[in-house]
């Protein structure tokens, strides 16, 4: 159908061509111009309105074919449509049976006519890419062929534009932390009147007291107060005397002499001792009596105190924000 289709145009252009010979490229062009012009005056009229109301056979504002807008798929409508035209032409024939016609076109048709294999290199395809690639050289130049077709060379003049940009830092409330990081640190020592040890010792337990040795920090040295204990009491019962000894963290101090006292009504000396592993410390107390040839000796282990000193770093969080404000 297609190939007649053709022959018959080729046929008509060449007897178009044959009768219009002896005329011009440009009056044939103008003839044909003026008979369009004519013929969309009559036919518009034709077309709108409602002309195509009465003149189309089965118009209609609504066909049913509408309810296809918008569907999600069409293979189901399709086939059923399909199924109802496969029983040949209905009785109402002519314009009522030309969807049908159309629809068993559709599904015979194609094992009816034969397919054509059309490779790349096909001379339908080769020839109409040299066309394209240079229609000059098949037509011919048009400007020379229309004297209403003109060639012309068109400069733009340079167009400049000018852009302004403005850059600036928004205002915004930020807070941040500076933050006082103290540390404590802790040495063993003891600091001047700090309570050390205590060291008793009960030479005659039917005596009503008994011998005490209190041991306090100095600035680089031990106070030493000996005194006696009243058993029921527990009140100073007899205060035999303070004095400085040497003495301080983690040494090593043999027997040294404390407070004594020899005269008409006392007779008494007293030592010391101390023995230090690391802050954990030994003070061993003697008290001897020359005059009647006794002695007597007792011992504290006790941990060193330690002494706090502190120090002390900024955290300082506002830094980025202090270099931004610069």
């Amino acid at each position: 159908m297609a190939l007649r289709i053709v022959l018959c145009l080729v046929a008509a252009l060449a007897t178009h061509s044959w009768l219009a010979h002896a005329q011009s490229l440009s009056d044939a062009f103008n003839q044909g111009a003026a008979l369009g012009r004519s013929g969309n005056a009559a036919a518009r009229g034709q077309i709108s309105g409602s002309t195509a109301q009465s003149t189309v056979p089965n118009y209609t504002t609504a066909p049913p074919e509408a309810s296809y807008f918008g569907s999600p798929g069409l293979g189901t409508p399709a086939s059923a449509r399909a199924g109802a035209c496969a029983g040949g032409p209905g009785a109402a024939g002519g314009f009522g049976e030309q969807g049908c016609n159309a629809i068993d076109f559709s599904q015979t048709n194609p094992s009816r006519r034969p397919n054509y294999n059309l490779t790349p290199g096909d001379p339908l395809l080769s020839r109409a890419r040299t066309i394209t690639a240079d229609p000059q050289a098949i037509a011919g130049n048009l400007a020379g062929t229309y004297s209403g077709c003109t060639v012309q060379t068109v400069t733009s003049p340079d167009i400049f534009e000018t852009l302004i940009c403005h850059e600036y830092r928004t205002i915004e409330n930020t807070t941040c932390d500076k933050i006082l990081i103290v540390t404590p640190i802790q040495t063993p020592g003891c600091s001047p009147g700090q309570f050390l040890t205590r060291v008793t010792a009960d030479p005659c337990p039917a005596c009503i007291d008994y011998l005490a040795f209190d041991f306090t920090c100095g600035a680089s040295n031990y106070l030493m107060h000996v005194f006696t204990i009243a058993k029921g009491s527990g009140a100073v019962y007899m205060d035999l005397g303070s004095q400085y000894v040497p003495g301080t963290l983690n040494t090593q101090i043999g027997q040294s002499p404390g407070p004594s006292r020899i005269d008409g009504y006392f007779c008494y000396q007293t030592y010391y001792s101390q023995s230090c592993s690391g802050a954990n410390c030994s003070i061993g107390a003697w008290f001897y009596n020359p005059c009647q040839g006794t002695s007597y000796y007792g011992v504290s282990t006790f941990a060193m105190p330690t002494t706090v000193s502190f120090t002390d770093t900024w955290n300082n969080q506002c830094a980025a924000l202090e270099a931004r404000s610069q």
